[in-house]
């Protein structure tokens, strides 16, 4: 028997330090997948903090009993801000250039299906929606991975009752 054989059948009965050589395989992967789950779970953060702000301008927006301007202001700093004046940020780096509000008019009832889509005395109704894009600064877990900038872009729509 030569000498490479008996070292080669020493190391194989003998399991001193199998944990420590399984844990060296498989944690890069546990760390791997830990920040995976971070990212995800931030980014679905983000997400839902713009979904809120855009809702709760668009249902100031519908309700507002001001000019338009006035409201638009108030309402994308109420989006951004949680508050209609002052506050703080929701979600850093997004502001209120990035949020869009326009009115528009839509049938009560929808043409094709004869579906009614809101209760009204008249034939069409005023809607407002709020949408915003967002550029997701990631920690890096995203673009180590090779993916481009992830963009999240949230819309809302009320009907109006003000004005």
């Amino acid at each position: 028997m030569t000498k490479l054989g008996q070292i080669v059948r020493t190391f194989r009965r003998d399991e001193d330090g199998t944990a420590l050589v399984e844990m060296a395989i498989v944690a890069p992967f546990v760390v791997l997948l830990s920040a995976g789950v971070f990212e995800f779970s931030n980014m679905l953060n983000t997400r839902l903090l713009l979904e809120a702000g855009v809702e709760d301008a668009a249902r100031y927006m519908a309700r507002c009993s001001s000019d338009w301007d006035t409201c638009a202001g108030l309402a994308k700093n109420l989006a951004v801000n949680g508050a209609v004046t002052g506050g703080s940020a929701r979600v850093t780096g997004w502001t209120t250039t990035a949020v869009t509000v326009s009115k528009s008019s839509t049938a009560a009832v929808d043409a094709s299906t004869g579906t009614q889509l809101y209760l009204s005395s008249k034939s069409t109704v005023d809607v407002v929606e709020v949408s915003t894009s967002y550029t997701y600064p990631d920690v890096g877990f995203w673009s180590y991975l090779g993916f481009g900038d992830l963009t999240l872009s949230v819309a809302h729509q009320e009907r109006v009752f003000g004005w």
